[in-house]
C-alpha cells in the first residue's frame, strides 16, 4: 500500500511540476504579448506624433512661402506706386521755397542714428556722408531750403516706407498667429492622445 502511495505521490509531483511549468510558460507568453502590444502602441503613437509634427512644419513652411510671396508682391506694388508718384509730383509741384534752411535742418536731425544716415554704405561712401554724385532723378534738395517738390517727394517716400513696414508687420503677426494656432492644436491633440 505504501508502494502505491509513492506512485500516486510521484505522479502528483510530476503533474504539479508540469502544471507549474505550463502555467509559467503561459504567463511568459502573456507578458511577451503585453510587452509587444505596448511597444507597438508606443511606436504607433510616436509615428502619429511625428506625422503631425511633419504636417505642421510643412503647413508652416507653405504659409511662410505664401506670406513671403505676398510681401514681395506688396513691396513691388508700393515701389511702383512710389515711382509713379514721384513722376507725377515732378509735373505738379513747383520748385518754390516751401521750408527754410532752419526747418529743413531741424527735420533732418529728427531720429537720426548716432552713426548718421546710411548705416549700410559701401566702402567708397562712408555712412552718413553724402554721395559725391547723385544718381539722375535722385532726390537732391536745394541748398538752404526745401522746395514744394522736395517736400512732396519726402512725403511720398515716407508713405511708401510706412506702407511697406506696416505690411511686413501684418505678415509677421499672421505668421506668429498661425504658429500659435498650430502649437495649440498639437498640444490639444497630444493631450487627447495621452488621456487615452
Amino acid at each position: 500500500m505504501i508502494q502505491g502511495l509513492y506512485t500516486y505521490a510521484a505522479t502528483a509531483l510530476v503533474a504539479a511540476a508540469l502544471a507549474g511549468a505550463g502555467a509559467w510558460r503561459v504567463q511568459e507568453w502573456r507578458w511577451q504579448a503585453s510587452t509587444q502590444a505596448e511597444a507597438a502602441q508606443r511606436a504607433e503613437a510616436e509615428r502619429i506624433e511625428r506625422a503631425a509634427r511633419d504636417a505642421n512644419a510643412l503647413a508652416q513652411r507653405k504659409f511662410n512661402d505664401q506670406a513671403a510671396a505676398q510681401q514681395a508682391a506688396a513691396l513691388a506694388r508700393i515701389n511702383q506706386q512710389l515711382g509713379d508718384a514721384r513722376a507725377h509730383i515732378a509735373t505738379l509741384s513747383a520748385d518754390r521755397q516751401c521750408l527754410d534752411a532752419g526747418t529743413v535742418g531741424l527735420l533732418n536731425n529728427i531720429a537720426t542714428p548716432a552713426r548718421g544716415l546710411g548705416l549700410r554704405a559701401t566702402a567708397s561712401s562712408p555712412a552718413g556722408a553724402p554721395s559725391a554724385a547723385a544718381a539722375p532723378g535722385a532726390h537732391t534738395p536745394n541748398i538752404g531750403y526745401a522746395s514744394e517738390r522736395d517736400t512732396a517727394r519726402w512725403i511720398a517716400t515716407c508713405r511708401a516706407q510706412y506702407g511697406a513696414v506696416a505690411d511686413q508687420l501684418e505678415q509677421i503677426l499672421d505668421i506668429e498667429d498661425n504658429r500659435e494656432r498650430a502649437a495649440a492644436a498639437l498640444a490639444t491633440k497630444t493631450a487627447g492622445e495621452g488621456a487615452q
